[in-house]
């Protein structure tokens, strides 16, 4: 009788764990008013979407972000998402948050989460998980992950990125034979 209730208690710990982190990680992400929000609710179908993984510790996301801001409505047809890694469960994790964004005079929206689960995020809907700050994920208008880097990147390898990839292909010209 007991190798059957152990078999039960671990399927049973093995199904709430399972639901515990499909079911969080959904939640995980808030916006600046700790509403719940989902980064898919953001990358818009008809535009392509930066998003800048930044913490507001982090001396490289602070050296990068005045690039970003002045790059925020550039294009017509891009749009930046933030997401900040200061924590939904901090104490001081959106007072740090908010203070970054007015600092910098950010206008683009940005979403609260934690290290963990912008991992969790990124290893069930990118090649690889999480690696550090500032990392950078390009969505092409359809919603699919066309470039991903952690570290800085220019606003210009973006550009590039987003124009060389929006271009539609010129029509050949018609060859008039005589």
């Amino acid at each position: 009788m007991k190798p059957r209730f152990l078999s039960n208690k671990i399927i049973m710990i093995f199904v709430s764990l399972f639901m515990l982190f499909t079911s969080h990680s959904t939640m995980a992400f808030t916006d600046i008013d700790g509403k719940p929000a989902t980064i898919e609710s953001f990358i818009d179908k008809d535009k392509w979407t930066v998003v800048e993984v930044w913490s507001s510790d982090c001396h490289v996301c602070r050296q990068h972000m005045p690039s970003m801001v002045k790059f925020n409505g550039k294009l017509k047809n891009t749009q930046i998402l933030g997401i900040t890694l200061d924590g939904i469960d901090e104490k001081d994790g959106y007072d740090n948050a908010e203070e970054f964004i007015m600092e910098f005079g950010i206008k683009f929206p940005n979403l609260v989460t934690n290290a963990i689960e912008m991992n969790i995020w990124m290893q069930q809907n990118s090649p690889e998980g999480l690696i550090g700050t500032p990392t950078f994920m390009i969505f092409a208008p359809k919603g699919k992950l066309v470039a991903m880097q952690a570290g800085p990147v220019g606003v210009d390898q973006i550009e590039r990125i987003i124009t060389s990839r929006s271009k539609t292909p010129k029509p050949r010209s018609k060859v008039v034979k005589k």
